[in-house]
């Protein structure tokens, strides 16, 4: 009898039977986590007793303001609703409104739109404070604020390098040379300048600025400098369930904060698997924005996926490629030359490093992928297949594979499969 499988795909669950002669060794789905059941009262007690510092109550600052950070619209946690009760907070502490200040951390990511805006942070939050996007490039409001040992000018958004204390909200995920997303992300690249983000992401090329890893992982090491340099005062990291609902709130010192965050996220995302795949069908979902974004999915999946094998990836992709991306995977360059692109500004920091690692991939297993916000000819371009649905791209498979090991990831850019030894 054929195997059942699923993937999310903009939200909703998409079903799809497997043929018969492949073998479903593992549907990589999370853990079930419910929501908290009161998100403010969570916030509350997670800010009174944060993790390896002091309560918020005993670090506000008696002058300067308040600038809280905001991840932007390519990740999927619902600020305003963990921002409100912090702001209420604030003000039962002392703090005017005015002294409260709200900065998007974007990176080298698209600007947010007014309507996107509204989505992260809701109407409430907009009319009450001044709002503004981070820019890598606005060099009248980028400030100098030192250098870490691998040599990153620690440029930083004005408002941030200037507040009295600045706290920091984003979501805890995998990231494919980060180790982790969340934690000290939000300071660099979230608001740094590009020359701090490029000499950043230019250490690529380390063998240990992989996914999942910490410790010995320069990426992550001075992006957790450049944050201490930035003096950012308080990190608050959401794990979000299956269903975007917040279902643990982290808050503290950036680091103590983020490890705590990531046995969470392992805890319900960390799955394991009897062997590697010869195809696994993955989906972009919850980071469907782009196909950098998306990607992410993509690299989780080859960890669990035999070379000469294949990759399905499900993915809205509502923005196309995303920044650069497909201007650098058109020409089909070698990885090294890509890295060589960052550095030269040729190639995106944003899209740079994860250009480099398709690359890798591309050279080793096929990548399908399965969209309609994105056209074939672009996917084609990339050195990618395209199929229109699930079923089609099954099908194409099922003329090069014979009898299949499969691995499905319905929550590919949140999950974190490995082969259980």
């Amino acid at each position: 009898m054929a195997a059942r499988g699923k993937l999310y795909f903009k939200g909703q669950e998409q079903t799809f039977d497997l043929p018969e002669n492949w073998n479903l060794l593992a549907q990589a789905e999370p853990k079930e986590a419910c929501a908290v059941s009161n998100l403010k009262t969570s916030v509350k007690k997670t800010l009174e007793e944060p993790i390896g510092m002091p309560s918020l109550k005993e670090v506000i600052p008696s002058e300067g303001d308040v600038v809280i950070i905001s991840e932007d619209q390519t990740r999927p946690s619902p600020i305003g609703r963990v921002m409100e009760p912090l702001v209420e907070m604030l003000g039962e502490l002392g703090v005017r409104e005015e002294r409260i200040q709200v900065v998007i951390g974007r990176g080298t990511h698209r600007k947010t739109t007014p309507e996107e805006l509204e989505a992260k942070l809701s109407r409430s939050i907009l009319d009450r404070f001044q709002v503004s996007i981070h820019d890598v490039d606005d060099a009248d409001n980028l400030v100098l604020m030192g250098m870490t040992k691998r040599e990153t000018p620690v440029w930083i958004n004005r408002k941030v390098a200037e507040a009295g204390l600045s706290i920091g909200i984003g979501t805890i995920n995998p990231h494919y040379f980060a180790g982790y997303g969340g934690g000290d992300k939000l300071i660099l690249p979230g608001v740094s300048g590009r020359e701090s983000i490029v000499h950043n992401h230019a250490m690529i090329a380390d063998e240990n600025a992989v996914q999942g890893k910490m410790e010995g992982n320069p990426i992550w090491e001075d992006m957790l400098e450049a944050a201490r340099i930035a003096k950012l005062g308080m990190k608050i990291d959401l794990l979000l369930n299956t269903r975007k609902e917040v279902c643990n709130i982290f808050a503290g010192e950036v680091e103590q904060a983020q490890k705590a965050a990531v046995k969470a996220l392992l805890d319900i995302y960390g799955l394991p698997v009897p062997r590697m795949a010869d195809i696994t069908l993955t989906a972009g979902y919850p980071l469907e924005t782009n196909l950098i974004q998306s990607g992410k999915a993509v690299l989780l999946a080859n960890e669990v996926t035999k070379d000469g094998g294949a990759i399905v990836l499900l993915s809205a992709l509502d923005d196309g490629a995303g920044p650069l991306l497909y201007e650098t995977l058109k020409e089909k360059p070698e990885p090294e030359t890509v890295i060589k692109w960052i550095e030269e500004g040729k190639a995106s920091p944003t899209g740079g490093p994860i250009s480099a690692m398709l690359r890798v991939l591309l050279k080793k297993k096929k990548l399908v992928v399965v969209s309609d916000g994105i056209a074939k000819e672009q996917i084609e371009d990339m050195d990618m297949a395209y199929a229109s649905s699930i079923e089609e791209a099954i099908e194409t498979l099922s003329g090069q594979y014979r009898n299949p090991d499969v691995i499905i990831s319905p929550v590919g850019s949140s999950t974190f499969p490995y082969v259980d030894v």
